[in-house]
């Protein structure tokens, strides 16, 4: 389904699977084109979602010259490369998200000895290791055709006819692109800040690795935009941005008091952490998600010299305890 959501600005509705269910693509039309930004994943029924939309726009693929893409996860550049074949135009991305998304070094890279030995080291089971290996391929393989992309560099960029700031966000992924049009006071969101469930906040990659920190300081830069509105990509657009970021702030304040109310004198792993906040009943993709979300939170009280990170030389298995 395809529909206005702002003056020369469409939603195309993209199915995804999952809580999310469907991903925003945005078609910004122009005198000399259209501009995508986010291209949605190489699903079943995402291509046919594309053919529809553009005959409900009356528009034709030769009609997109652009694309851009706010960040490498596979449903915001999935079909990058097989729609910049049916358009011509040119993909747009950061070169940190391109490489993450297409050339993951070993500390992102699903299925290396080092992101097995991190999953080992937080509790997962060797056995939810495979498992999660299997669905991690599918879910972050980007389908070919691979698209060939011009690195984005500068501060602004004028897509649809408007002149976009281009302000980058961490937490979420290392370089994730909001575009903010000051004269409207329109923000582009991406999945940095959405407007009824949480980001999920980047599974860090080493004990240093403060993705949490990072997210929360991304909000604050978002939020001194002061936009009006907001695009998403996924939810509906909203325009309260300074009540959705207080509510985010909130809600991983109170995390961070549920996992410290968690932690004893004696030394607790992730795995234990999760079962108590979570039960421990979740399928191994729920498991990898909220084994994620409490390894940032921990880090982040590290960082603030709240708690203690052991690593056991003999196991390998890191604890968190309060100091």
């Amino acid at each position: 389904m395809i529909g206005e959501v702002h003056a020369g600005i469409y939603r195309l509705r993209l199915p995804v699977p999952g809580a999310l269910r469907s991903i925003n693509s945005y078609l910004l039309k122009g005198r000399d084109g259209w501009t995508v930004i986010d291209t949605g994943p190489g699903f079943p029924g995402c291509r046919e979602e594309w053919e529809t939309g553009l005959q409900d726009l009356g528009i034709d693929f030769s009609d997109i010259k652009q694309i851009l893409v706010t960040h490498g996860h596979i449903d915001h550049v999935g079909l990058a490369g097989w729609l910049q074949e049916k358009t011509g135009a040119k993909v747009i991305m950061t070169e940190t998200e391109y490489k993450g998304a297409f050339y993951p070094d070993e500390k992102e890279q699903v299925g290396s000895q080092y992101y097995r030995d991190g999953m080992l080291s937080l509790g997962i089971k060797a056995e939810e290791v495979d498992q999660l290996t299997a669905i991690l391929r599918i879910a972050t393989e980007v389908a070919e055709p691979w698209p060939q992309v011009e690195f984005l560099e500068e501060k602004s960029i004028v897509l649809g006819d408007r002149a976009w700031e281009v302000v980058l966000t961490t937490g979420h992924t290392n370089a994730h692109v909001c575009l903010f049009n000051r004269e409207e006071k329109l923000l582009l969101s991406g999945d940095q800040i959405l407007p009824t469930i949480s980001t999920v906040i980047r599974f860090p990659t080493s004990a240093e690795d403060n993705s949490l920190q990072q997210y929360l300081d991304s909000l604050r830069i978002i939020q001194q935009l002061n936009p009006a509105k907001v695009l998403p990509a996924h939810g509906e657009p909203f325009s309260d941005l300074d009540a959705r970021i207080d509510q985010l702030f909130k809600h991983h304040e109170e995390r961070l008091g549920l996992i410290k109310s968690c932690l004893k004198q004696e030394p607790r792993m992730v795995r234990d952490i999760v079962h108590e906040l979570f039960g421990p009943k979740l399928d191994v993709f729920n498991l990898f998600l909220a084994t994620g979300e409490i390894t940032a939170h921990l880090l982040l009280m590290a960082s603030r010299g709240e708690v203690r990170l052991d690593r056991d030389e003999a196991t390998g298995m890191r604890t968190f305890s309060l100091i």
